[in-house]
């Protein structure tokens, strides 16, 4: 297989100038500064044609920024995306336009994604209309055919987005990203906010319309049930940065970075009999002033002076990549 997506070094910083007030209380004394929050921080990886890659990490890490960019609606700040070898970082090139087309989103909430101004027949059909996929005298019938293969039937293409349920909505969003023919498909937290029967069946759907459309998904959740379940490798993030990246399998067997470990020690598991619920020790740093060093070392309980004072490299053995001074010399 060759890679499909690559990110190489991806990084976004979202920058908040200060304005002519306060500019002016600056010059008077006040105790005033531009921020910077830097969301993504050197991100890379790859994905091949046909994997499932699931992102993960606590709420505010950089996930769905990470996948905005990939999917053309943030611009990057620093680094490279490249689709199938093509550069699409900056989709000005018809070729790059093309590219991204291909790449499609699925959001988290679909009533807020959705429009609630339009029949479920619009929402679908007008992107396959207006890229000449297919005529607007033949929208109807490309409509039916994708609610179909979404587990809908045809006729709530008269609907609106209110009148159906979540898990419905959530299905009218899949055959959205689905109607410009897509060979990428960005899921982004898209059954966190669904109940779990829906979840299943949701789940279920994304596996079924993996193998009939040979689609590739990078799986962006904070469930790392769901992702055990449905990824073929899992990318960890924290705070900005990824910190491993190992095969599915190899990953929930044999964590090797503490943040991952972490992670992993609060999913319950059958079998497992009586044990102790115990969260990851202190909390989540604030991205506008990130701790020097190992982002996560103010709680690790192996952290050691190295970490403290200095950026963990990537340390690749064979499939399992892990950005962490254990595994790189210690951390004295």
């Amino acid at each position: 297989m060759s890679a499909m997506l690559e990110l190489r070094a991806v990084s976004r910083r979202f920058e908040k100038k200060l304005d002519g007030v306060e500019r002016l209380a600056r010059r008077l004394g006040a105790d005033l500064r531009e921020t910077c929050v830097n969301a993504v921080d050197a991100a890379s990886f790859a994905v091949e044609r046909g994997e499932v890659v699931g992102l993960v990490g606590e709420s505010g890490c950089g996930k769905s920024t990470l996948g905005r960019m990939v999917a053309g609606l943030l611009p990057v700040s620093g680094g490279e995306i490249r689709f199938e070898g093509t550069d699409i970082t900056d989709a000005a090139s018809a070729q790059a336009r093309a590219k991204r087309l291909r790449i499609q989103m699925i959001f988290q909430d679909p009533m807020s994604s959705l429009n609630p101004r339009l029949k479920v027949a619009e929402i679908v059909g007008e992107a396959a209309v207006y890229h000449g996929l297919t005529t607007r005298a033949a929208m109807a019938g490309h409509v039916a055919a994708l609610l179909e293969k979404v587990g809908l039937d045809p006729g709530f293409a008269q609907r609106y987005p209110h009148q159906m349920s979540g898990g419905q909505r959530q299905r009218i969003g899949i055959a959205r990203a689905l109607a410009v023919q897509p060979e990428f498909l960005i899921c982004d937290e898209s059954i966190a906010a669904l109940d779990v029967s829906i979840q299943a069946q949701v789940i279920n759907l994304f596996q079924d319309l993996r193998r009939d459309l040979d689609l590739t998904y990078l799986f962006i959740s904070h469930d790392l049930g769901v992702v055990e379940h449905i990824a073929d490798r899992v990318v960890v993030m924290y705070l900005g940065r990824i910190v491993e990246i190992a095969p599915t399998g190899a990953l929930f067997d044999g964590p090797r970075h503490p943040y991952t470990q972490a992670l992993l020690d609060q999913v319950p598991r059958l079998g497992a009999g009586r044990q102790a619920f115990r969260t990851v020790k202190g909390e989540i740093p604030s991205p506008l002033n990130p701790p020097p060093g190992c982002h996560f070392h103010p709680r690790c309980p192996m952290a050691g002076p190295r970490c403290r004072r200095e950026v963990p490299r990537v340390i690749t053995e064979g499939a399992h990549s892990t950005a962490c001074h254990l595994h790189d010399g210690g951390t004295e």
